[in-house]
Parts: structure tokens; sequence; C-alpha cells
């Protein structure tokens, strides 16, 4: 005598097109990161400076080691108490970098008769 598998049977692992829906989304993700890859994704980087002599001149110092190109997305400052009363300041600029644009390629002009 054959058996049949209920709905709520526990053997049976979800509606019938769940495994190849599943796995048909996960090619799909696999395929789109890897289309991706080519495109070279912004870099991001961060500098920081350290002074005795105050705020402001710290986070100048510091974006001045910004890399040139680059968009500063975030500045960060902190006083650091050494003692004695005495302050340090500490700066920290994040920056990212975007590829530069490769030029595309010249399509040699059409012969003439």
């Amino acid at each position: 005598m054959a058996q049949t598998l209920r709905r709520s049977d526990p053997r049976r692992s979800g509606p019938p097109l769940a495994r190849p829906l599943l796995a048909g989304a996960l090619v799909a993700g696999a395929l789109a990161a890897v289309v991706a890859l080519p495109a070279a994704p912004a870099r991001a980087g961060s500098v920081t400076a350290e002074s005795i002599f105050d705020r402001q001149a710290t986070r100048q110092q510091a974006r001045s080691q910004v890399p040139k190109g680059a968009t500063v997305t975030r500045t960060v400052c902190e006083d650091l108490e050494v003692g004695m009363d005495n302050t340090r300041y500490r700066c920290t600029v994040y920056y990212t970098m975007t590829p530069a644009p490769t030029p595309a390629t010249a399509a040699p002009a059409p012969a003439q008769p």
C-alpha cells in the first residue's frame, strides 16, 4: 500500500515550490554579487592628528593629511586630559575615495568609400 504525505506530516518540509524558489534566489543573489564586483567600490579611510595647542589647529592638521580628491564624510574630535591640568586634542577625519572613471575607448571611425 502506497504511503501519501499529508500537509500536517512532519516529514514534509514546506510547500512544494519552496526549495526551487530558495535555490533560485540564492543563485540570483550570487550572480548579482559577481556582476557587482567589477565596479570598483569606494574606498574609505581615516586620518588622525594630535596636538597640545587647540582643537581647531588639530582639526586643520588632520584635514590637511586627507588625500587629494577624497570626500570628507565625518570629523570627530576629543579632548584628552593628560594630567596636571593639561589637555591634549585628538581629531580623526573620515573620508571616502571614489575610483576615477576609466575613459571609454574610442571606436575607430568607419572607413569612407
